[in-house]
């Protein structure tokens, strides 16, 4: 694992069978995919992966849980690293109404029971247009995870 100055934050590059961190660690830190593709490993069963443009890392940040999964890097990525600060100010930007939706929904998430969607991809697009773009990839990112899965990430 290398890691970089990236702004206010840190660009990290790993291989191939690198662990970024495993279940049950403390999480810091949150992580949005530059390149590459990393896989999610629960109870030390692959049940997905994530790839570009994937936000992760949020709920341990949210919610002051360990980390629900161990992740493996598949294939070389870069990940851009943003600690608890930078993303409790990142979570500031937002408005009340989507600080309200990404807490509902990271909660319910966590739980992994069954979950009824209130609210359509449309609708969520629309109270996030104005929101700050990785806010939006966030939100996106736990949206879909509620959707194609209770039980974790697919």
């Amino acid at each position: 694992m290398t890691n970089s100055k990236y702004g206010q934050t840190q660009k990290i590059r790993l291989l191939p069978d690198q662990v970024l961190f495993k279940q049950g660690d403390i999480g810091d830190k949150a992580y949005l995919i530059n390149s590459g593709v990393l896989d999610v490993i629960v109870d030390n069963k692959k049940v997905g992966f994530m790839t570009e443009g994937e936000f992760f890392g949020e709920l341990a940040l949210l919610l002051n849980q360990k980390r629900s999964a161990t992740i493996i890097v598949r294939q070389a990525a870069e990940l851009i690293e943003i600690d608890k600060k930078k993303f409790s100010e990142l979570i500031s930007s937002a408005s009340t109404e989507v600080k309200k939706i990404i807490l509902t929904m990271s909660e319910q998430l966590s739980k992994r029971a069954n979950y009824k969607m209130t609210m359509s991809k449309s609708d969520l697009e629309s109270k996030i247009i104005n929101e700050n773009p990785t806010i939006c990839a966030m939100i996106r990112q736990i949206f879909f995870r509620l959707e194609k899965s209770t039980s974790h990430i697919e």
